[in-house]
Formats: structure tokens, C-alpha cells, sequence
């Protein structure tokens, strides 16, 4: 598995910006008197500021890659076993193959002690299903009190209008997120934290459709039970309901690849959306989390194809998906779809159509180019649409280079705002006029 391991791959897993920016500075063979492989396991000695080096060990023995220093830093991994990584990666340094010294032997001995435990089948004593039913009904009327909170929270912010909505402190939000998250209902908290980045809006048109997220939530409540069960899903997922991923049917195995991932801070979470396309141009979105500071699992590697079972949530719009098993090298990458932003446009409407709730879709446009000032993705039909502001200026200019003046397939993530690219899958023709103009400005 290490061997797979690409320099992209490795920044990936940095907690922050800043510790991957320092793993850079460390992946020098000359800060490392000791470097050494056993298997699925690396270790070295950086010599940092004090007197004696730090003890670094990677643990990529499984899919979840995990890390130990005897550095002070609570960031994981660190920007030592980040290092270490990277020189592997780079195939850098004088690496020799020995066991790792008595510390992180009696760490790593500790990590196949705990794994062997977890896959052993579980004996609990059987749930009480009276129990079960008192407990969901506590929980349901915790929700109906705090939807009822919200539903006049909303009719009274609308009523004082959206001007006034401007004038409120944070603090307002802050409190009704709280009493939400009190009722035992997050995904509306984080609806309502969102709400002061809307309020800058003049045309006040984001903001109106948000808030009608959130009185669409109250009122979803209210006729739950004559739901079908996809809506009745997407009604609990938007309100915060945790996915039973215990609870999806076996899927079929069959051919995926990554199309790339978005790496987000939510809160005190990491969130990492990644993109799989499989036959039949189906979309999958996998989520993973974790805690602020704390690295995630390790990515999958961008185009590769592999073989797995991937299985969709329940949802009236499936997307969201997670992986069954182990995942097994596959063969040629598989064919990539091509599509208008009108084509985006238009599939982004029947998805909210299904799921009001939803917050993106994933989206093929190509042949497409960016624009550079002001930030958009253009298509082959003349028409464009903004890129997020999440986009920074120089990922922008990384994928104009990468374009070469040639226009490109892109995917990327649509939220019926703003386009955010996820990467370009495929090179098309030139540029009409390219010779004759700077990149990234339409002719």
C-alpha cells in the first residue's frame, strides 16, 4: 500500500495548511539520521531544535493510516510523520529495512491487539425493544418542541423582514443554533449558523431560499408519518440524523474510481467529500469526518479505478454512499461522461425536486475553460456560471496552466450558486484563438 502512496496523496492527510507546509520543509534526507521500513510500517529519527531527535513511526497497515511522536505537538499526524511520508513518497533518503525500536513495537502491537478485538462479532445482550420504542418517543418529542421553537422563530424573523434580519447580533443565531442543537437536532443548527453569510446579499434571494430550508423542515416534521421512506430519510439526514451504515443492504461489487475530493472545516470537524464514478455514469459521494486537528483516513488516489461494493444511503435523490469491504486494483479507468452546464442546471433541479434538502450534486461540463476575472466556468455553448469563493486564486491559476490554453471536461460541485471544481478529467480542443489570448479570457 505505501508504495501507492503519491506527494498528493500524503498533504492530504495534513490536519491544516500550516502542518503541511512544515511537512515540506522537513522531507530533507539531511534531517533524518535514521530512516527505516518493516513492511506496511515506517520509522525515522528527525532531528529537530533540542538535543535528541524525535521518534516518528506511520502505521499503514490498514486503510486508516495512524501515526506516533515523541514530538509535544497534538496534531495528527504531525508535520514529522507527515515528513517521513513525504520522503517515502519521494522515493528520498537512505532507507533500510529493520523492525522498529521497543516504543513503537509495544504502539503498533497495541493497534493489532485493538483491530483484532473490533472485528470480532459482538455479544451484547439483546436490545429491549419496549426500551427502544420509550427512548425514540422521548427523542421525537425533544424534536417537536424544538421545530416548534423554530417554526415561530422563523415566522418572526420573516415578519420583521429581512433588513432587520441584518441588524441582529451574532449572538441571536448563536442561541437558536444552540436550543436546536439541545433538541436534539444538528442539521438545523448548522442550517442556522449558516444564515449570517447570507445576510451581506442585497438581492436577498440566497437567504430567502435558505430559510425556506428550514421552515420546510418544520413542516416535513409535522406529516413524517405520511411520508414515503426515501422522503422520511431525507427529512432525518437534513435534521441531523446520524447514517446507520450497519443497516444498508450488501451491495454488488463492481468497477469505481475517484474523481477527486473536497476537504472542508465544519465547525470542530474535518469534513472530506470524495467522488466516485461508476458504470452507467452513476455518481457516488462519500463522506468522512473528523475531529479538528486530527487527520483523516487515508484518500482514495485520484483516477484509479478499483473494485468494490459501494452502497447509496436510503434517499429519494441517492448520492451520498459508503464502501462495503476492501476495495481490489481494477483494470482501464472507465469512460468519462461529458455535459453543458445546462445539463448541470437541469440536474440539479430534478435533484431538489426529489430532496429539497440537498446541498450539491456532482456534476460533468466539458468541453469547458475557466475564466480568470471574474472567477467563472464557461461552456462550449457560451454560457457561465461564478466559481465558488472558496476557490483559491492559485488552485485557479494551477488549472489554467494545467489546461495549457486547451479547453478541458472539469468535474466539480454545483449548489445552484456557484461551481466548485473537484478537478479536469479529460483534455479537449484548443481554444479558439488561443494563440492570441491570455489564458483563462474568453475571445
Amino acid at each position: 500500500m505505501l508504495d501507492q502512496w503519491s506527494s498528493d496523496a500524503v498533504l492530504a492527510l495534513a490536519p491544516d495548511s500550516s502542518s503541511a507546509k512544515a511537512a515540506q520543509k522537513l522531507a530533507r534526507p539531511a534531517q533524518w539520521p535514521t530512516l527505516d521500513r518493516d513492511g506496511d510500517v515506517l520509522w525515522g529519527e528527525c532531528q529537530g531544535s533540542g538535543a535528541h531527535p524525535y521518534l516518528v513511526g506511520v502505521d499503514a497497515r490498514s486503510a486508516e493510516i495512524a501515526s506516533k511522536c515523541s514530538c509535544p505537538s497534538r496534531k495528527f499526524p504531525c508535520k514529522h510523520a507527515l515528513g517521513l511520508l513525504l520522503l517515502h513518497a519521494a522515493r528520498s533518503g537512505e532507507w533500510q529495512a529493520s523492525p522498529p525500536p521497543p516504543d513503537l513495537a509495544k504502539w503498533l502491537g497495541g493497534r493489532t491487539e485493538r483491530a483484532g478485538k473490533a472485528a470480532q462479532p459482538s455479544e451484547g445482550v439483546p436490545a429491549d425493544p419496549a426500551a427502544q420504542a420509550k427512548a425514540q418517543a422521548t427523542r421525537d418529542r425533544k424534536k417537536t418542541a424544538g421545530l416548534g421553537d423554530l417554526e415561530l422563530w422563523l415566522s418572526d424573523l420573516v415578519r420583521e423582514g429581512l433588513g432587520a434580519a441584518r441588524a441582529r447580533p451574532y449572538g441571536d443565531w448563536d442561541r437558536q443554533a444552540a436550543r436546536l442543537v439541545d433538541a436534539q437536532l444538528p442539521g438545523a443548527a448548522r442550517l442556522v449558523r449558516q444564515i449570517p453569510e447570507l445576510l451581506h446579499d442585497e438581492t436577498g434571494e440566497a437567504l430567502t431560499a435558505h430559510l425556506g430550508k428550514l421552515w420546510l423542515l418544520t413542516q416535513g416534521w409535522r406529516v413524517r408519518e405520511t411520508l414515503g421512506e426515501f422522503e422520511r430519510s431525507d427529512l432525518l439526514t437534513a435534521l441531523g440524523a446520524p447514517l446507520d451504515r450497519a443497516s444498508l443492504p450488501e451491495a454488488e461489487s463492481q468497477m469505481w474510481q475517484a474523481l477527486g475530493s473536497v476537504q472542508e472545516e465544519e465547525g470542530k470537524l474535518t469534513v472530506r467529500r470524495t467522488w466516485l464514478l461508476g458504470k452507467g455514469e452513476a455518481l457516488a459521494l462519500l463522506l468522512d469526518f473528523a475531529p479538528t486537528g486530527q487527520a483523516l483516513a487515508a484518500p482514495l488516489v485520484t483516477g484509479r479505478p478499483f473494485t468494490a461494493a459501494v452502497a447509496y444511503a436510503p434517499s429519494a435523490y441517492a448520492q451520498r454512499a459508503v464502501v462495503q469491504g476492501e476495495l481490489a486494483p481494477a483494470g482501464e479507468p472507465l469512460p468519462l461522461p461529458v455535459g453543458t452546464l445546462s445539463d448541470m442546471q437541469a440536474r440539479y433541479a430534478a435533484a431538489l425536486a426529489l430532496n429539497p434538502w440537498l446541498e450539491r450534486v456532482g456534476a460533468f461540463v466539458g468541453p469547458a475553460y475557466l475564466h480568470l476575472d471574474p472567477p467563472q466556468l464557461c461552456d462550449a455553448e457560451g454560457h457561465a456560471v461564478p466559481l465558488s469563493a472558496r476557490v483559491e486564486q492559485a488552485d485557479l491559476w494551477a488549472m489554467l496552466a494545467q489546461a495549457e490554453t486547451r479547453m478541458q471536461t472539469y468535474f466539480g460541485e454545483w449548489d445552484g450558486q456557484s461551481f466548485v471544481p473537484v478537478g479536469a478529467v479529460s483534455a479537449e480542443v484548443p481554444l479558439p484563438g488561443a494563440e492570441l489570448t491570455e489564458p483563462g479570457v474568453p475571445t
